[in-house]
């Protein structure tokens, strides 16, 4: 795992996330809209809270929507999580590039997203962890 660069605001988020949730918050980034924080393996359901009303209380404490991530050591599953909760048919890493492979025409599109915006949040929070690239067939 490459070391990782965070600023002030993120290292807030986390430490905001850390102490309301008691989970491990392993990594945090965003963008206009959405906060994403990627916590240990095995601590999403700390984060989540019951009912996830974690979630809840830190949409409104950040004025953002909120995206948590579980991190896995095999970057297949850790792919997997990150586009839940679209239900992908294949992962496979092939030659650093992962190729992920899906019959259904809809949950190809909802990866991508308009203007290719879902895409890019998945290479960004992929490239955080691993020298990778992704392809979508």
């Amino acid at each position: 795992m490459a070391r990782l660069k965070l600023d002030p605001e993120t290292i807030g988020f986390s430490t905001v996330m850390e102490q309301m949730t008691h989970a491990r918050v392993v990594d945090c980034f965003k963008d206009d809209e959405t906060i994403y924080f990627v916590v240990a393996s095995g601590q999403m359901g700390k984060a989540l809270g019951k009912g996830a009303i974690n979630i809840k209380t830190l949409q409104q404490k950040f004025n953002k929507k909120i995206k948590i991530i579980e991190y896995d050591d095999d970057v297949c599953k850790f792919v997997r999580n990150v586009a839940y909760p679209l239900k992908i048919e294949h992962v496979t890493l092939e030659e650093n590039c992962v190729k992920i492979q899906d019959s259904s025409k809809k949950t190809k599109s909802l990866l991508i997203g308009r203007q290719s915006k879902n895409l890019n949040m998945l290479k960004r929070a992929i490239s955080r962890f691993y020298s990778i690239d992704i392809k979508i067939e």
